[in-house]
């Protein structure tokens, strides 16, 4: 049978120019019949919507649909208006928690934008992601509240709270600057490894990731104004490479042009502690699939060697190995990437398997498949219905056997 040719690739070639921050690639053709209402969709889902509006900018000569382009057009002075916002947000809240001995560390977006962008309107923010010290967690939120924010329900993992690591909790504070929604975020664990914090089943996990964490700390540096401290350039990508290829279900192509920029920000990164930080977090298949597709589809300038060195931390290929499962799984996404409909999410990663390739250990992998079989409560009553894939369905068909097995039962008459 003959396979037939995706009907997105023209429009994927446009967004994966667009996107690459190394050397550039050849201007990809813009045919007549290119589906302008899928590009400027599949644009904003991706996160390249101002990446996009720019290269067409440069591009005088490409034939562009006048509404796509006011579209892209809008989407980059929003995104300039409210990066700026959300910035200025950042400074006044660092000097005031420097002003009370508090640090914090910006994380992804919050240090890409400003440090490693030509632009801050090139990266959009949806939010600020703080890194903090355990003993800060009750003051900075004290402090966030004395300036009018509120703190907003985080969503509840699979695993009753008793189970899980009170650092790998994320802290939400939510409030209304100037029109445009200010929400932050912080944490105590640097890294998120499996969706729904499965990996604090683990307990040898759980204790490499505070190790992980504290070492952050001590390789950071301290910003010009003092305020804040600057996360090491070979932290952010390993930061960035787990929470693309780890916890969401694909590869959006502003994660990749993010890995492009911080490798060619970086000459001299010191791959061997990526190597070794990556075996060490047993996130060696996440990280080297997202540095493969960065070096791909972003331009990111990554040899041979430092990737080929991180899949050996694996060990030897093998058919009942979950990592090198794992591995083969994001490969072939990065592969199908050009032809995929990259307006909806996924599916690249199973998460599931990722969560199972992390742990290990027998009894680490049996709570890992009793909680996702069996969700806890506040999961099941946040969720409300279960949603698409395996996970969802499972969850949807003991969903209500077990609100009923854990609903008080009234007391017998007479």
């Amino acid at each position: 049978m003959t396979a037939h040719p995706s009907p997105f690739i023209e429009a994927n070639a446009l967004l994966l120019a667009a996107a690459r921050a190394g050397e550039p690639a050849s201007a990809p053709s813009i045919g007549a019949d290119l589906d302008w209402d899928y590009l400027g969709r599949a644009a904003e889902r991706q996160g390249v919507a101002a990446l996009l509006h720019d290269w067409l900018r440069r591009h005088p000569g490409a034939p562009v649909d006048a509404v796509c382009a006011e579209a892209l057009h809008e989407s980059y002075w929003s995104g300039h208006f409210r990066n700026r916002l959300l910035l200025e947000e950042l400074q006044r809240v660092a000097q005031a928690a420097a002003d009370l001995g508090i640090e914090i560390m910006p994380l992804k977006g919050a240090h890409l934008a400003p440090r490693l962008y030509p632009a801050p309107a090139f990266r959009p923010l949806s939010d600020l992601d703080l890194l903090i010290h355990p003993r800060d967690v009750a003051r900075l939120g004290a402090l966030l509240q004395s300036m009018g924010y509120a703190e907003v329900d985080h969503s509840p993992s699979y695993v009753d709270d008793e189970w899980l690591d009170l650092d790998s909790r994320d802290y939400c504070w939510f409030a209304i600057r100037q029109g445009f929604d200010a929400l932050i975020e912080y944490r105590v664990a640097p890294l998120e490894l499996a969706v729904g914090r499965l990996t604090d089943l683990d307990r040898a996990h759980t204790d490499a990731l505070r190790r992980h964490a504290r070492e952050v700390w001590t390789r950071s540096t301290r910003s010009p104004d003092g305020t804040m401290r600057v996360q090491s350039p070979e932290d952010l990508l390993l930061h960035v490479a787990t929470h693309l290829a780890a916890k969401h279900l694909d590869f959006r192509l502003i994660w990749l042009h993010d890995l492009a920029r911080i490798v060619l920000g970086t000459p001299e990164l010191d791959w061997s502690y990526v190597i070794t930080r990556s075996a060490d977090l047993r996130m060696a298949a996440p990280v080297a699939a997202a540095l493969e597709a960065a070096r791909c589809y972003a331009g990111a300038p990554i040899a041979d060697a430092p990737i080929d060195a991180i899949v050996e931390t694996m060990g030897p290929p093998s058919s009942v190995s979950l990592a090198h499962r794992d591995l083969v799984r994001l490969r072939r996404h990065v592969d199908a990437l050009p032809g995929l409909d990259l307006t909806f999410q996924g599916p690249g990663v199973w998460p599931l398997g990722s969560a199972l390739s992390r742990v290990r250990g027998w009894r680490s992998r049996l709570r890992v498949l009793r909680w996702v079989l069996l969700p806890g409560r506040g999961y099941l009553e946040h969720r409300g219905t279960a949603g698409g894939g395996v996970l969802g369905r499972v969850t949807g068909s003991v969903k209500r056997l077990v609100l009923r097995a854990r609903r008080p039962t009234a007391p017998r008459r007479g």
